[in-house]
């Protein structure tokens, strides 16, 4: 019986009044009808990675209905500096009735789009990314012929960094076990007849890049091997940078080695060294791992995430930088 009320308060209204006054009274009554409210409640970078960022909007719908309203289409145009990068639509929000709701929705814009469009990019600091909204939901099917949909416009800006940057592991490094380490590695494998000289020599050949004789297999040790390495940033443009930390998963040929947390960062203009020093098990030294070694280079898969400051013009809080990125290494 909800889903009437409206207009049946439109017929009763409309049996009570003379013909001369019944247009301008209803036109009355519909301008007195609630209609929905929408607004932009936040717009903000949400994250970024080294090829993309992606930008986030919170939008809060009222509807006053009884009956459940979804959305007609949401179109955004974006503009970098006043020049159109893309525009994309929806229409996959769904408002409840008598109630409201905040939905977020994410857009991902690449950089090598906006670089195709902005002329000296690596001279920029940031750019003025501006959004043109134009979101439009239909009212209930009684009120169609009145009004059949209402149209929101929204203009939203903001300042996005621009970056351009490049990444390599550097000084990747072993660090050969001493014989003690290797003794009491020993006692925990409760392994007999084991020579623990001969396992120093065997350990310190593999990480040498050599193939020697194995008078046992690495992976039967728990022995913790200590591993250095940097991650080095290279940013091609004005922005400055300051990473705060790094929380990585480090692999080498698809095999893990290392995960773990850093805050030993070096924050250089333009340039930014974040040093790793962990261990990890000779359990972890399989096939793909000692080929590495024994080739003295290996493919290296890098995933995590910073939290990393930008000039306050862009943005007060720090944002999250994700990494997903591969690449050489070379093992010293």
């Amino acid at each position: 019986m909800k889903k009437f009320q409206i207009i049946s308060i439109l017929l009763i209204f409309a049996c009570c009044t003379t013909p001369d006054t019944q247009s301008k009274n209803i036109t009355s009554i519909i301008n007195n009808i609630p209609l929905p409210e929408a607004k932009i409640v936040n717009f903000d970078i949400d994250s970024l990675s080294l090829r993309d960022i992606t930008l986030l909007f919170d939008i809060e719908i009222k509807n006053p209905y009884p009956v459940k309203l979804k959305l007609s289409q949401m179109k955004s145009v974006f503009f970098i500096d006043k020049k159109q990068l893309f525009e994309t639509s929806t229409n996959k929000l769904k408002i409840t009735a008598m109630g409201s709701a905040t939905s977020r929705i994410l857009v991902n814009l690449k950089y090598s789009d906006i670089i195709n469009i902005i002329k000296n990019y690596g001279d920029r600091e940031y750019l003025e990314c501006e959004v043109d909204i134009t979101l439009s939901l239909p009212l209930p099917k009684n009120m169609h012929n009145y009004k059949k949909e209402i149209t929101f416009n929204f203009k939203l800006k903001q300042n996005i960094p621009a970056i351009k940057p490049e990444i390599s592991i550097a000084g990747f490094t072993v660090i050969k076990p001493s014989k003690k380490e290797i003794e009491e590695a020993i006692k925990r494998s409760k392994k007999k007849n084991l020579n623990a000289d001969t396992i120093t020599n065997m350990f310190g050949a593999i990480i040498d890049g050599k193939n020697p004789v194995k008078v046992i297999d690495p992976s039967d040790l728990d022995l913790k091997l200590k591993v250095n390495f940097d991650v080095v940033m290279k940013n091609r443009t004005k922005t400055n940078l300051i990473f705060q930390d790094l929380n990585y998963n480090f692999n080498v040929n698809e095999s893990k080695l290392v995960d773990g947390y850093t805050k030993d960062i070096k924050n250089k203009p333009g340039e930014y060294t974040l040093s790793v020093a962990n261990e990890f098990s000779s359990k972890a030294l399989g096939q793909s791992i000692l080929s590495a070694f024994n080739k003295g280079t290996g493919n290296y898969t890098l995933k995590g995430f910073s939290m990393v400051k930008f000039p306050d013009k862009i943005k007060k809080n720090p944002i999250r930088l994700n990494f997903d990125e591969q690449g050489v290494l070379e093992i010293k």
